[in-house]
């Protein structure tokens, strides 16, 4: 027997230990005892366990109460109930998710919906843990069969406890947690009748559970393209791509799409692409917001006199978290909307390191994610990988539309 074998088998030996002391040396719960779920947060249960906190199964998802991720300190949402419109808003810095209870759909910012609703039980607005998770990025694992009653694991800041490690070192805590609910709201605890005993479980092949391949989550996402920056020669080829692929994009442009450049800006535009305004060929900083609308209104005037249209979508340097409070008003009251790629991309490197950074974006995303490219040949090599990585998995290119609501890093819906 290798290192590694003899290791999980130590763990598994390890977490049974407090299973069998209580089989041989203390009460075991009856069958009349109401069913216990339990809530780790972060390696910590959730004491004070009562019908009105403790998790719940509808539908074969775990849900709790919207306190669990409110109250604890790390996961740092807030939760927020609009009676006048049924409606239960759970929120950080970086994400919104609403779950609508009087249309019964759950979205995020970006539009996103989800599979599971909120519902109301004992008094309390119960949401699904798994869904709240995968909208915020948490880790979330379901724990079933150990004597007392499965866990319902949120994890916020990382911890590499194991399942099996988890309730060998928190078995005592949970045995506290069971007997006071039992005391307070079930039966009393009898000694089980031999033929009662439950049966252990079967030992699993793994101490962990097998990984899913990432990229099976990735089915049903959605991606907004952006070309990003001046026009040019190669803009032709990427235009051909997308006629290609039947995808819509945005071509996010700066005021050198004139002259001998006017004929690619006018062909995406006529392609029925959306047009928008981009900053970047300009500087990374502005002086002033003067300054700032000058460059954008430099560039609307380009769009203006190649295209006929008015432009309503704008990138800025650095994505629109640069932006001061007085800037982001002036360029929405001026009609942009403003739009982010989902990650930092070097438009200059190769066309694997673009296409490598996209897909790392379009993982790491937990709603819809905008996938900037450049007009360059790297970039066309790119989008042709990318593309038919969209095909195998399932993916959905959306045309970034003027009046959809924007994606960007400050959370700016006008």
């Amino acid at each position: 027997m290798n290192f590694r074998k003899t290791k999980r088998l130590f763990l598994r030996i390890a977490a049974l230990l407090p299973v069998l002391a209580l089989l041989f040396n203390g009460p075991s719960p009856s069958s009349a005892a109401p069913d216990v779920i339990f809530t780790a947060v972060n390696d910590t249960f959730l004491r004070g366990l009562s019908p009105s906190t403790m998790p719940t199964v509808i539908g074969g998802q775990a849900y709790v109460p919207y306190a669990t991720f409110t109250a604890a300190p790390n996961p740092g949402l807030i939760g927020k109930y609009d009676g006048v419109n049924n409606q239960l808003v759970l929120y950080n810095i970086n994400r919104i998710l609403t779950f609508d209870m009087a249309n019964a759909i759950t979205r995020d910012e970006q539009g996103t919906v989800y599979s599971a609703g909120a519902v109301r039980r004992n008094g309390t607005y119960y949401v699904p843990a798994r869904v709240v998770c995968e909208a915020f990025g948490f880790r979330y694992s379901f724990v079933p069969g150990n004597l007392l009653g499965p866990i319902v694991r949120i994890n916020t800041d990382g911890s590499g406890l194991s399942d099996d490690y988890l309730v060998s070192r928190g078995f005592s805590v949970m045995r506290t947690i069971y007997d006071q609910y039992q005391r307070d709201y079930g039966a009393p605890l009898e000694e089980p009748e031999p033929s009662d005993a439950p049966e252990p479980e079967p030992e699993a092949p793994q101490t962990q559970p097998e990984q899913p391949d990432p990229d099976e989550a990735l089915t049903g996402k959605v991606v907004y393209l952006a070309i990003v920056g001046d026009v040019n020669e190669y803009t032709a080829q990427i235009l051909d791509l997308l006629e290609d692929n039947r995808y819509s994009a945005a071509f996010f442009v700066t005021p050198r799409a004139q002259g001998e450049n006017a004929d690619y800006l006018l062909r995406a535009a006529a392609s029925g692409h959306v047009i928008g305004v981009n900053l970047y060929g300009e500087g990374s900083s502005f002086d002033s917001t003067q300054q700032l609308l000058a460059q954008a209104q430099d560039t609307q005037q380009v769009i203006r006199a190649v295209t006929k249209t008015r432009a309503r979508a704008l990138m800025v340097p650095g994505g629109s978290a640069s932006l001061t409070h007085e800037q982001r008003d002036a360029l929405i009251q001026a009609g942009y909307r403003l739009w982010d790629g989902s990650g930092q991309t070097d438009l200059w490197a190769s066309a694997n390191d673009i296409y490598s950074s996209s897909l790392s974006q379009l993982r790491r995303a937990p709603g819809n994610a905008v996938l900037c490219l450049g007009n360059n040949p790297a970039s066309v090599q790119a989008l042709s990988s990318l593309a038919a990585f969209f095909r195998s998995h399932g993916i959905e290119v959306r045309p970034l539309s003027e009046t959809a609501t924007p994606v960007n890093q400050i959370q700016e819906m006008r």
